[in-house]
């Protein structure tokens, strides 16, 4: 497996919001770091950080990625994707994570990611 593929089905996961799929993608080391509006965020391990991911999609109703891309940079592999959905309270929020990883083995190893933050938008056209 190249490294892009396993990013590439780290995407496809965050697309279905299925947790286990994300899981699936991380080393059993594996680290992510997250700088979000709020906060930076640092969690270890496969569990820790679909549950993460799981926080931050379940929410959401109507929920779809409107955008997204993997791209290798040198040693890394960028993943972007920008995805929005209908919170019950706050209404329509759209937001977008920027991220590098690194993949070993074909697992992703560590992973720096950078979060917009949740903004209101308008509802889908």
């Amino acid at each position: 497996m190249d490294d892009t593929a396993v990013v590439r089905e780290l995407l496809e996961a965050i697309r279905a919001r299925d947790v286990d799929r994300i899981a699936a993608c991380f080393a059993p080391d594996a680290r992510l770091r997250a700088l979000t509006p709020h906060e930076l965020r640092e969690l270890d391990g496969p569990d820790a950080i679909a549950d993460r991911y799981r926080r931050w999609l379940e929410p959401l109703e109507s929920f779809d990625v409107v955008s997204g891309d993997v791209e290798p940079i040198a040693d890394r592999i960028r993943l972007r994707y920008r995805f929005r959905g209908r919170d019950r309270v706050k209404g329509w929020q759209e937001n977008e994570h920027t991220a590098y990883a690194t993949v070993t083995k074909g697992r992703v190893e560590a992973l720096n990611l950078s979060c917009a933050g949740f903004r209101p938008s308008e509802p889908p056209g």
